[in-house]
């Protein structure tokens, strides 16, 4: 890993981390439902379209850790296990990998939808988990209702997030962007 990609990946992991301590200071939006701006999984899955596999999985971990430590209620025998969600993400990065090609050539609008998707596909996986674990399969009143809100929430914040990752990239010197790897390959 050159130095520019360094740069670029450990400034990725300092926003995961910035995300994560914001995320608790941003209260359920009432008119939402109650649904909150999952700004740690938003941050994690515009990254996974920035970086290569193995790099995305090392941010599947920190993103899971970190998720399971704020989140995860532990009950004597009712809990999912400490570490579980590094599995959801480094799955649903997986899915924002086969994106990232499409992401680099400067296109947002399916890595957008995407980000929505794999946003459902993480709260929904995880409350099928827990209530697997639990072995009660009980909708919460207002579940998808906060599901959908959330999502929505999630997309909405992704073109600043890739846009901001397109300006550490170009900071940083790290070809996020397509062209500027080709650009930098004829130099």
């Amino acid at each position: 890993m050159d130095r520019s990609n360094l740069i670029f990946s450990a400034s990725l992991f300092l926003l995961l981390g910035v995300g994560a301590v914001v995320s608790d200071f941003i209260p359920p939006l009432p008119f939402a439902f109650g649904a909150r701006l999952l700004l740690l999984p938003a941050i994690f899955f515009a990254c996974a379209l920035t970086v290569r596999f193995p790099v995305m999985l090392a941010f599947a971990f920190v993103a899971g850790v970190g998720w399971d430590a704020r989140y995860m209620v532990v009950d004597v025998g009712d809990g999912v296990g400490f570490g579980y969600s590094v599995f959801l993400f480094a799955l649903t990065g997986a899915l924002m990998q086969g994106v990232r090609p499409l992401f680099r050539r400067g296109r947002w609008e399916l890595p957008l939808f995407l980000v929505g998707a794999t946003t459902t596909i993480l709260l929904v996986t995880e409350w099928f988990l827990i209530s697997f674990q639990r072995g009660s399969f009980t909708w919460p009143s207002q579940f998808w209702y906060q599901v959908w809100t959330s999502t929505l929430l999630c997309m909405l914040v992704s073109p600043f997030l890739f846009f901001l990752l397109f300006k550490l990239g170009k900071v940083s010197g790290a070809p996020v962007h397509l062209s500027r790897e080709m650009t930098r390959d004829h130099s």
